[in-house]
């Protein structure tokens, strides 16, 4: 009870400041779970899927079909229904066609991080709004009550908790987005590695040539993926 009728005298204080605060700190958790459950699920599959590709011979098209209904619920599904639709195009026009498919999935995955942009942006601004108000509310107890040294300093006191809590909203937000970035960067370089292996696996004429050169390409792109998770973690 004492907790619930602190917190009430904060937002009083602030104008309401404390609890938009505190709502946004609710919305940049909600939306790292979310993300967090959501690329829980799909690096599962992006190992699955690197496992199977290349036991499965592109070339036969009811075997590309199956493959693409298997994936049908994850962030490679889009694109392999892609490479399913097009196994009679040249390389050229397969790349085009898949690169399509690859964009219509890009939103699944930067899906809400806006969210977390706009709080690492707003939060320590709205809190400094807080602390501005609660400051200028010292001044007038200051003016009515006299040299009140203990009032004066309670509230410049009470009005620092606003910029403590906008913060603290910007630091959540600014680790999410930046862990949350890194993952969607890994999951846009496996989908270019799951468009550049089933493109030369398909295209080539040689099937011999096709499979190594599918072993090739899964080597560069996972060596680049490596290379931008390194990078990521040395900069972090």
């Amino acid at each position: 009870m004492n907790s619930i009728s602190r917190f009430a005298e904060l937002s009083e204080q602030s104008l309401g400041i404390i609890p938009i605060l505190a709502v946004m700190l609710l919305v940049v958790l909600a939306v790292a779970i979310e993300r967090t459950v959501f690329f829980m699920r799909t690096a599962p599959n992006a190992r699955l899927l690197e496992r199977t590709l290349p036991t499965v011979d592109l070339r036969q098209e009811g075997l590309l079909r199956q493959l693409a209904a298997r994936f049908r619920t994850t962030i490679f599904g889009e694109t392999l229904r892609a490479i399913a639709e097009a196994p009679d195009l040249d390389a050229d026009d397969m790349d085009r066609y898949v690169d399509e498919a690859i964009v219509r999935t890009l939103p699944t995955l930067d899906k809400y991080l806006w969210l977390l942009d706009a709080a690492v942006t707003l939060g320590p601004l709205i809190g400094l709004l807080g602390t501005i108000i609660g400051i200028t509310e010292s001044f007038n107890v200051l003016s009515a009550a006299g040299p009140n040294v203990q009032a004066v300093t309670g509230g410049v006191g009470h009005a620092l908790i606003a910029t403590g809590c906008g913060l603290a909203v910007a630091i959540v937000g600014v680790a999410a987005n930046s862990f949350f970035t890194k993952r969607v960067r890994q999951c846009t370089l496996q989908l270019d590695l799951l468009k550049l292996t089933c493109v030369k696996r398909i295209c080539l004429a040689d099937p011999k040539t096709a499979h190594d050169n599918g072993h090739d390409a899964l080597a560069q792109v996972r060596a680049t993926i490596k290379r931008v998770s390194n990078g990521t973690s040395t900069g972090a």
